[in-house]
């Protein structure tokens, strides 16, 4: 029995076998362009990044020109261990009066860059609110100056400057530490990617302005540890950085940079789910230290742990960038710093006047 003729433009279909050939090869290019794909969006995410710290390092840089100071911080109410000693120099705290004419009003640094950020508008509204509600004395349950009612929408409004895109929490929270909040939850805040550098020291263990009762415990050899005349961040506002949350109390110049501008860290990057003290425009959500390793994270703890039992190990720099964090120098450069870098080198860069001998080249 003879077969029927095959037309010429006839075509064979693929087997089985060469169905399954196709597809593997399909899925062996994808699984080679997919992390170039990947690398690519990475590498857009940190440009951004970078014009972020760009900007803010060029709008404290204005604002240090007009203002010949740059960017202050103030409380939200009487701190009694506020001091301005030198630790290095004397042991023996001084306090600032309990009021002042500015009022205790909780304005972090990045406030005082709004105009220079184009946001002049949110600026003129919470300067507005702040000087017809001056927060004097100890902060009470609706809020008074940044923590007003009548400027929670502007508190809460993400900026894009502020925001690092590769950290997805970086997005207004309620559980964030703000004014009266306590990071338990009630009032939405924006949040900030992007910390100002207060230097080298870390928060102590007990009230001792002075005290070298650090955590983490120091690593022998690592040079991690804070040393005698390293002031506690947390207690004074005489830091070695260029930020510093009380720095209303003593605020700090370029011209105090004997470092060199080059040499010294102004703003580094934070992680917002590391560290639930990130609310954008208030004083104690805008600093961090070089006090803990580079990308230092804490796991395998819960949220509420992190917050109660952690929050001192989190408050240094970090970033969800590969291999490290960016930071924008006193000079308004910025660079990429890898993880790896010596720590001895990583401390000396958040100085701005101690002497070392430490540059990005080395």
């Amino acid at each position: 029995m003879s077969r029927a003729p095959r037309c010429p433009g006839q075509r064979r279909a693929f087997t089985l076998v060469e169905l399954l050939v196709v597809i593997a090869i399909i899925g062996v290019l994808v699984s080679l362009l997919l992390p170039a794909v990947q690398a690519a969006r990475e590498a857009a995410r940190r440009m951004t990044c970078s014009n972020n710290l760009k900007n803010l390092g060029l709008a404290c840089l204005n604002y240090n020109d007009t203002k010949k100071s740059l960017p202050v911080s103030t409380p939200e109410r009487f701190h009694s261990d506020l001091r301005t000693v030198d630790c290095a120099v004397s042991s023996t705290p001084e306090n600032i009066p309990d009021t002042l004419p500015y009022g205790w009003n909780g304005k972090g640094w990045i406030v005082e860059v709004l105009p220079q950020l184009e946001q002049q508008a949110a600026y003129d509204q919470l300067v507005a609110q702040i000087k017809a509600d001056k927060g004097f004395g100890v902060k009470p349950t609706r809020g008074l100056g940044l923590g007003a009612i009548e400027v929670r929408n502007i508190v809460g409004t993400q900026l894009p400057v502020l925001t690092c895109p590769s950290d997805e929490s970086a997005k207004p929270s309620d559980q964030l530490w703000y004014w009266d909040n306590g990071g338990a939850g009630g009032i939405f805040t924006a949040s900030t990617s992007y910390k100002g550098c207060v230097g080298d020291t870390l928060l102590s263990t007990d009230s001792v302005p002075c005290s070298t009762n650090v955590v983490p415990p120091a690593v022998p050899d690592s040079g991690t540890n804070v040393g005698t005349g390293s002031p506690d961040v947390h207690n004074t506002a005489s830091n070695n950085g260029l930020f510093q949350r009380m720095s209303i109390a003593a605020p700090i110049t370029l011209r105090t940079v004997t470092d060199g501008t080059s040499n010294t860290f102004m703003i580094g990057e934070g992680v917002v789910e590391q560290d639930y003290h990130s609310a954008a425009f208030y004083y104690d959500g805008d600093w961090a230290t070089c006090g803990l390793p580079l990308n230092y994270f804490v796991h395998g703890v819960d949220e509420n742990t992190l917050k109660t039992s952690f929050w001192y190990k989190t408050r240094g720099y970090k970033s969800l960038h590969p291999g490290g964090a960016q930071f924008v120098m006193a000079d308004g450069s910025v660079h990429f710093v890898q993880e790896s870098i010596d720590t001895r080198i990583y401390r000396g860069l958040a100085t701005r006047d101690r002497g070392e001998i430490a540059t990005l080249g080395n």
